[in-house]
């Protein structure tokens, strides 16, 4: 596997290494510089790969469809199958759907992991109850830049218990995605968050820009206001309370060995709290109230 360029970050090589079962360097380097070349997501394109290698290692992929043994660990299938995907040539016409595609188009949507048809970024979030709790209720599915809760969650010993309380996640989570939401429009990297202090920074950029003197109060209120129209988007466009979800493997299987055996991911215990903080109704729906409050018109659906 020869290739040149920067070299691949931490989610290429969890999604397109052990994600598919895969320790050779070369190749992972070789698949992230492929994904440079033709505009591809390494996360989205290693999630799609690795459901592939989970369909066909449980018999519901033909070896015939796949056109090579595409089992876990197969570091040249997975080479191959990138260049394909990127090209739309053979199977790679049908990985380039992505992984929700992929597992439906073989009879088994639940071997696709992933929220709202998006693949998940290398997070154990079995564990990190927050996270998970913001994967299930981003507005975009398990996107890596709307879920921001690892830093506070995951860090030492104590992170391991912080990690699995579901106590106070559900403020958190709210506190958090509106918080990102205003970082986002000010065109500034998301990753500024990742500390308090760096908000206050955000801050004082936005004053040197615009002149206007946002406070962390009016932050936050803009953030919310902008999640609240990104859900009724989301909900005019036939995304609904039943789209805030995990899938069954990561509510219902436990971890089978570590410092979090034995959990699942608590989602229905934290799900009604949102809503509830969030102002909207049991279905996930903005209330007028909410909505007043926020500034935003009451929409009229046909």
């Amino acid at each position: 596997f020869q290739s040149s360029g920067g070299g691949p970050e931490f989610e290429t090589v969890a999604k397109l290494g052990a994600n598919c079962g895969i320790d050779n360097l070369a190749a992972i380097v070789k698949a992230n510089h492929i994904c440079n070349e033709l505009g591809m997501d390494t996360m989205s394109v290693g999630g799609t790969i690795g459901c592939a290698m989970e369909l066909y290692e449980k018999g519901y992929l033909p070896e015939k469809d796949a056109g090579c043994k595409l089992h876990f660990g197969n570091a040249q299938a997975m080479v191959d199958l990138v260049e394909k995907t990127g090209m739309r040539c053979d199977f790679g016409d049908v990985l380039a759907e992505g992984g929700y595609r992929l597992a439906e188009k073989y009879g088994h949507p639940e071997v696709f992991m992933g929220v709202k048809k998006l693949d998940f970024p290398a997070h154990f979030v079995r564990a990190l109850q927050g996270m998970g709790l913001e994967f299930a209720t981003s507005t975009r599915g398990a996107c890596h830049l709307r879920a921001v809760m690892f830093s506070a969650e995951a860090f030492g010993r104590r992170g391991h218990d912080r990690a699995l309380a579901i106590e106070g996640k559900a403020a958190m989570c709210i506190e958090r995605q509106n918080d990102y939401a205003f970082i986002d429009v000010s065109g500034l990297c998301l990753r500024l968050i990742a500390e308090p202090t760096l908000m206050q920074y955000t801050l004082e950029l936005m004053q040197a820009a615009t002149g206007l003197g946002y406070t962390p109060r009016d932050a936050r209120l803009i953030g919310e206001r902008i999640w609240n129209m990104e859900r009724l988007f989301n909900l005019r466009a036939g995304i609904t309370a039943a789209d805030d979800s995990l899938p069954s493997r990561i509510t219902g299987e436990p971890v089978q060995e570590g410092w979090a055996k034995g959990n699942v991911h608590r989602l229905g215990e934290m799900l009604p709290e949102y809503y509830r903080l969030r102002g909207w109704d049991e279905n996930g729906v903005p209330t007028p109230e909410k909505l007043a409050e926020l500034g935003i018109a009451v929409p009229v659906w046909s």
